[in-house]
Protein backbone atom coordinates (compact mmCIF):
# COMPACT_ATOMS: atom_id res chain seq x y z
CA UNK A 1 0.00 0.00 0.00
CA UNK A 2 1.23 3.50 -0.81
CA UNK A 3 -0.15 6.82 0.37
CA UNK A 4 -0.50 9.25 -2.53
CA UNK A 5 -0.53 13.01 -2.71
CA UNK A 6 -3.49 14.55 -4.49
CA UNK A 7 -1.33 15.18 -7.57
CA UNK A 8 -0.15 11.56 -7.57
CA UNK A 9 -3.71 10.26 -7.17
CA UNK A 10 -4.85 12.45 -10.07
CA UNK A 11 -2.10 11.00 -12.25
CA UNK A 12 -3.63 7.55 -11.77
CA UNK A 13 -7.27 8.61 -11.86
CA UNK A 14 -6.89 10.72 -15.00
CA UNK A 15 -6.05 7.54 -16.93
CA UNK A 16 -9.63 6.35 -16.40
CA UNK A 17 -11.39 9.71 -16.74
CA UNK A 18 -11.53 10.55 -13.03
CA UNK A 19 -9.93 12.96 -10.59
CA UNK A 20 -9.85 14.00 -6.95
CA UNK A 21 -12.73 16.47 -6.75
CA UNK A 22 -14.31 18.73 -4.16
CA UNK A 23 -14.24 17.52 -0.57
CA UNK A 24 -11.52 15.06 -1.60
CA UNK A 25 -14.01 12.72 -3.26
CA UNK A 26 -13.50 10.86 -6.53
CA UNK A 27 -15.19 12.68 -9.42
CA UNK A 28 -15.34 12.20 -13.17
CA UNK A 29 -13.52 14.55 -15.50
CA UNK A 30 -14.89 16.29 -18.59
CA UNK A 31 -17.90 18.43 -19.38
CA UNK A 32 -20.43 15.83 -18.20
CA UNK A 33 -19.03 15.94 -14.67
CA UNK A 34 -20.58 13.35 -12.39
CA UNK A 35 -23.44 12.31 -14.69
CA UNK A 36 -23.67 8.57 -14.03
CA UNK A 37 -25.97 5.65 -13.57
CA UNK A 38 -26.05 4.53 -9.97
CA UNK A 39 -27.58 2.08 -7.55
CA UNK A 40 -27.33 1.93 -3.78
CA UNK A 41 -28.05 -0.45 -0.91
CA UNK A 42 -28.13 0.04 2.84
CA UNK A 43 -25.65 -2.16 4.69
CA UNK A 44 -27.19 -4.78 7.00
CA UNK A 45 -26.92 -4.40 10.79
CA UNK A 46 -26.25 -8.07 11.47
CA UNK A 47 -22.49 -8.50 11.95
CA UNK A 48 -22.03 -11.60 9.77
CA UNK A 49 -24.27 -10.22 7.05
CA UNK A 50 -22.32 -6.95 7.07
CA UNK A 51 -19.09 -8.91 6.67
CA UNK A 52 -20.46 -10.74 3.62
CA UNK A 53 -21.98 -7.55 2.24
CA UNK A 54 -18.54 -5.91 2.33
CA UNK A 55 -17.09 -8.83 0.37
CA UNK A 56 -19.85 -8.58 -2.22
CA UNK A 57 -19.18 -4.86 -2.69
CA UNK A 58 -15.42 -5.35 -2.91
CA UNK A 59 -15.83 -7.98 -5.63
CA UNK A 60 -17.80 -5.69 -7.94
CA UNK A 61 -14.82 -3.74 -9.28
CA UNK A 62 -12.54 -5.63 -11.66
CA UNK A 63 -9.01 -6.33 -10.49
CA UNK A 64 -6.46 -4.48 -12.61
CA UNK A 65 -2.95 -3.20 -12.02
CA UNK A 66 -4.11 -1.09 -9.08
CA UNK A 67 -6.99 0.12 -6.97
CA UNK A 68 -7.30 3.39 -5.06
CA UNK A 69 -9.14 3.76 -1.77
CA UNK A 70 -10.07 7.40 -1.36
CA UNK A 71 -11.32 9.00 1.89
CA UNK A 72 -13.31 12.19 1.53
CA UNK A 73 -13.37 15.13 3.92
CA UNK A 74 -16.73 14.15 5.43
CA UNK A 75 -15.15 11.23 7.30
CA UNK A 76 -14.69 11.62 11.04
CA UNK A 77 -13.22 8.82 13.17
CA UNK A 78 -12.70 8.89 16.92
CA UNK A 79 -9.39 7.67 18.42
CA UNK A 80 -10.48 4.03 18.76
CA UNK A 81 -11.97 3.85 15.27
CA UNK A 82 -8.95 5.57 13.80
CA UNK A 83 -6.60 3.08 15.46
CA UNK A 84 -8.53 0.17 13.95
CA UNK A 85 -8.37 1.71 10.49
CA UNK A 86 -4.67 2.50 10.93
CA UNK A 87 -4.01 -1.06 12.03
CA UNK A 88 -5.55 -2.39 8.83
CA UNK A 89 -3.56 0.01 6.65
CA UNK A 90 -0.19 0.04 8.37
CA UNK A 91 -0.11 -3.17 10.41
CA UNK A 92 0.50 -1.34 13.68
CA UNK A 93 -1.46 0.45 16.41
CA UNK A 94 -1.10 3.69 14.51
CA UNK A 95 -4.05 6.04 14.76
CA UNK A 96 -4.99 7.69 11.48
CA UNK A 97 -5.58 11.39 12.10
CA UNK A 98 -7.62 12.29 9.05
CA UNK A 99 -7.92 15.91 10.09
CA UNK A 100 -4.14 16.38 9.82
CA UNK A 101 -3.47 14.30 6.73
CA UNK A 102 -2.25 16.11 3.64
CA UNK A 103 -4.23 13.63 1.57
CA UNK A 104 -6.40 10.57 1.92
CA UNK A 105 -5.55 8.55 -1.19
CA UNK A 106 -4.23 5.01 -0.78
CA UNK A 107 -2.87 2.96 -3.68
CA UNK A 108 -3.03 -0.85 -3.72
CA UNK A 109 -1.05 -2.54 -6.48
CA UNK A 110 -1.50 -6.01 -7.99
CA UNK A 111 1.16 -8.18 -9.55
CA UNK A 112 1.85 -11.76 -10.58
CA UNK A 113 1.59 -13.36 -7.11
CA UNK A 114 -1.97 -14.71 -6.68
CA UNK A 115 -1.63 -15.06 -2.90
CA UNK A 116 -0.46 -11.47 -2.53
CA UNK A 117 -3.27 -10.27 -4.79
CA UNK A 118 -5.83 -12.16 -2.70
CA UNK A 119 -4.46 -10.60 0.48
CA UNK A 120 -4.74 -7.14 -1.07
CA UNK A 121 -8.34 -7.74 -2.16
CA UNK A 122 -9.22 -8.93 1.36
CA UNK A 123 -7.60 -5.86 2.87
CA UNK A 124 -9.69 -3.58 0.64
CA UNK A 125 -12.81 -5.56 1.60
CA UNK A 126 -11.94 -5.08 5.28
CA UNK A 127 -11.50 -1.34 4.79
CA UNK A 128 -14.94 -1.24 3.13
CA UNK A 129 -16.32 -3.17 6.12
CA UNK A 130 -14.94 -0.61 8.58
CA UNK A 131 -16.25 2.32 6.54
CA UNK A 132 -19.73 0.79 6.38
CA UNK A 133 -19.65 -0.01 10.09
CA UNK A 134 -18.68 3.53 11.12
CA UNK A 135 -20.74 5.18 8.33
CA UNK A 136 -17.73 6.98 6.86
CA UNK A 137 -17.28 8.38 3.35
CA UNK A 138 -14.93 6.63 0.95
CA UNK A 139 -14.54 5.50 -2.65
CA UNK A 140 -12.82 2.59 -4.39
CA UNK A 141 -11.82 2.62 -8.05
CA UNK A 142 -9.83 0.22 -10.24
CA UNK A 143 -7.38 0.74 -13.09
CA UNK A 144 -9.93 -1.22 -15.16
CA UNK A 145 -12.72 1.24 -14.42
CA UNK A 146 -12.53 2.69 -17.93
CA UNK A 147 -16.34 2.70 -18.12
CA UNK A 148 -16.44 4.89 -15.03
CA UNK A 149 -17.19 2.16 -12.48
CA UNK A 150 -16.80 3.58 -8.99
CA UNK A 151 -17.75 2.08 -5.64
CA UNK A 152 -18.87 4.54 -2.97
CA UNK A 153 -19.21 3.82 0.76
CA UNK A 154 -21.32 6.65 2.15
CA UNK A 155 -23.22 6.88 5.46
CA UNK A 156 -23.63 3.12 5.76
CA UNK A 157 -24.69 2.60 2.14
CA UNK A 158 -22.85 0.96 -0.73
CA UNK A 159 -23.16 2.96 -3.97
CA UNK A 160 -22.43 1.52 -7.41
CA UNK A 161 -21.67 4.21 -10.00
CA UNK A 162 -20.98 3.79 -13.70
CA UNK A 163 -20.55 6.44 -16.39
CA UNK A 164 -20.47 4.47 -19.64
CA UNK A 165 -22.01 1.12 -18.64
CA UNK A 166 -25.20 0.12 -16.89
CA UNK A 167 -25.26 -1.16 -13.33
CA UNK A 168 -27.06 -4.43 -14.08
CA UNK A 169 -24.11 -6.38 -12.70
CA UNK A 170 -24.40 -4.56 -9.39
CA UNK A 171 -28.13 -5.26 -9.29
CA UNK A 172 -27.47 -8.98 -9.80
CA UNK A 173 -24.82 -8.89 -7.09
CA UNK A 174 -27.26 -7.35 -4.62
CA UNK A 175 -29.99 -9.83 -5.55
CA UNK A 176 -27.58 -12.70 -4.88
CA UNK A 177 -26.71 -11.23 -1.51
CA UNK A 178 -30.33 -10.71 -0.52
CA UNK A 179 -31.22 -14.31 -1.42
CA UNK A 180 -28.62 -15.60 1.06
CA UNK A 181 -26.96 -12.88 3.16
CA UNK A 182 -24.68 -15.41 4.90
CA UNK A 183 -23.34 -16.91 1.66
CA UNK A 184 -19.93 -15.47 0.68
CA UNK A 185 -19.53 -14.25 -2.91
CA UNK A 186 -17.82 -16.51 -5.41
CA UNK A 187 -14.47 -14.72 -5.27
CA UNK A 188 -14.26 -15.43 -1.53
CA UNK A 189 -15.21 -19.09 -2.04
CA UNK A 190 -12.50 -19.35 -4.72
CA UNK A 191 -9.98 -17.73 -2.39
CA UNK A 192 -10.82 -20.18 0.42
CA UNK A 193 -10.49 -23.14 -1.95
CA UNK A 194 -7.11 -21.90 -3.21
CA UNK A 195 -5.86 -21.48 0.34
CA UNK A 196 -6.98 -25.00 1.28
CA UNK A 197 -5.18 -26.40 -1.76
CA UNK A 198 -2.05 -24.49 -0.79
CA UNK A 199 -2.14 -25.90 2.74
CA UNK A 200 -2.68 -29.46 1.49
CA UNK A 201 0.11 -29.06 -1.07
CA UNK A 202 2.59 -27.86 1.54
CA UNK A 203 1.80 -30.59 4.09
Amino acid sequence: MKRLTTAEADAYLNRIGMQVGGWNRVATTGAEGDKREWLNQRAPENARELHNFSHHLAGWLPQGEWKIFQIDNSTVLDAAQSTLFGRLLFGSERALDLGRMENSSFLFEFGSDPAANNATELLIANLIHVFLLFECHGYVVSSRSQAGQLLGILDGFGYFYSKDADVAGARTLLENFERNPLQPPQWILDLIAEEQERIIGSS
